[in-house]
């Protein structure tokens, strides 16, 4: 029995043309950090707020811990909910805050509440914050809080809604790295939703790729690295080289001549290349003219002509190639990988030139249908 189940949910917003969340089955294991990831307006944070309660679906059945909770109202499910925002009680101190819960319902003794709201406190690194103001906090300093709050409840699962968005880059570093230790040590269930990449991949145990209002991959981070099951996901976590190719004999025929990749069985497939798969070599497989380049520190990155067929190198700066210049190179088998051919994409746009719009091309349909997602 899985921890947290959702089996084929559905749910369509009121006027809206289209579901935001289709047929998407999600499941979890006690103790795991999950993340939904996708961009804006896919149905996530949706996806959260049936969990919670907060949102009704309009068919399937949600689970936690064995319990059916679809009829269950969202006072009395076993959750507590980070939201982007802290919703802190401004007219209150840190530990009123904190305790509020357990306080109101007088579900703890004055001892014990006092003494769990110091762990709590110590847990989120602000011990000693007891009589501060909600107002005098920094940005980091109210999600923590918030988190402290929430834990305080003691849910069997917690649910974060883009915490660390209003967020400095270095803060949501530093954010990503204290929350993931407080839930692995305390064993604490965490389903989290963004949008970043990076911060999936920093923060989950898995991942579920949210697109197209349903979840099209699921699985460990180094999977998404290695082994994409769409374009689109390839796309999203970096991917930036598409080369259709069709397969004969087990080979297969591209502009970039034969190959042997592994990934998709099928006949027609697009070629995913890591632009990082190449290393410059005298000697090299393969050859192009350099079309645009960029300087980037310790690495520089080359819009490659090869046969036609453009491609973005990223190698390490030793020496910077101009336009006009031609690079040998080979490629690391290791970062290429075999998907699917993309229907939706025009045969006339060159794969290689897509780079990141691929992935993207419907989603101001999608916005328009699932505003309510970010309510």
């Amino acid at each position: 029995m899985r921890f947290l189940e959702m089996n084929n949910i559905t749910k369509t917003y009121e006027k809206a043309t289209v579901p935001c969340v289709k047929n998407m089955d999600l499941e979890m294991e006690e103790g795991e950090i999950v993340v939904i990831l996708g961009p804006s307006g896919c149905g996530k944070t949706t996806v959260l707020k049936m969990i919670a309660g907060l949102v009704t679906q309009d068919s399937g059945t949600i689970s936690i811990d064995g319990e059916t909770v679809d009829k269950i109202p969202a006072n009395k499910r076993p959750i507590a909910m980070v939201f982007q925002k802290s919703l802190l009680f401004r007219n209150m101190t840190v530990e009123q805050n904190v305790n509020y819960a357990p306080r109101v319902k007088q579900t703890l003794k004055k001892g014990e509440l006092t003494e769990e709201t110091n762990r709590l406190l110590k847990l989120v690194e602000l011990e000693g914050y007891n009589e501060r103001k909600a107002t005098q906090l920094s940005g980091g300093q109210e999600q923590r809080v918030s988190l402290a709050r929430a834990l305080m409840t003691k849910p069997k699962l917690l649910l974060l809604d883009e915490p660390f968005s209003a967020l400095d880059a270095e803060l949501r570093v530093t954010m990503r790295s204290s929350v993931r230790k407080i839930c692995k040590d305390l064993g604490q269930s965490m389903i989290f939703v963004t949008h970043d990449q990076q911060e999936a991949v920093a923060m989950a145990d898995r991942i579920a790729v949210m697109m197209d209002s349903t979840i099209v991959q699921f699985g460990i981070p180094e999977d998404f690295y290695s082994r994409p099951r769409t374009k689109a996901v390839a796309s999203f976590f970096g991917w930036k080289n598409f080369i259709r190719a069709h397969r004969e004999n087990g080979i297969l025929r591209s502009s970039l001549g034969d190959m042997r990749i592994d990934g998709c069985d099928d006949d027609d497939v697009i070629i995913c290349i890591r632009p990082e798969a190449a290393s410059i070599s005298e000697t090299g497989k393969y050859a192009g003219t350099v079309k645009s380049a960029k300087y980037a520190g310790t690495r520089s990155e080359y819009d490659m002509d090869v046969s036609g067929c453009m491609l973005l190198l990223e190698v390490p700066t030793r020496h910077m190639f101009l336009e006009g210049e031609e690079i040998r190179f080979d490629l690391d088998e290791r970062m290429m990988w075999t998907v699917p051919e993309a229907v939706d994409v025009p045969p006339e746009i060159p794969m290689g030139t897509e780079h990141s719009r691929f992935g993207f091309l419907t989603r101001k349909k999608k916005k328009e249908n699932c505003d309510a997602d970010k309510v």
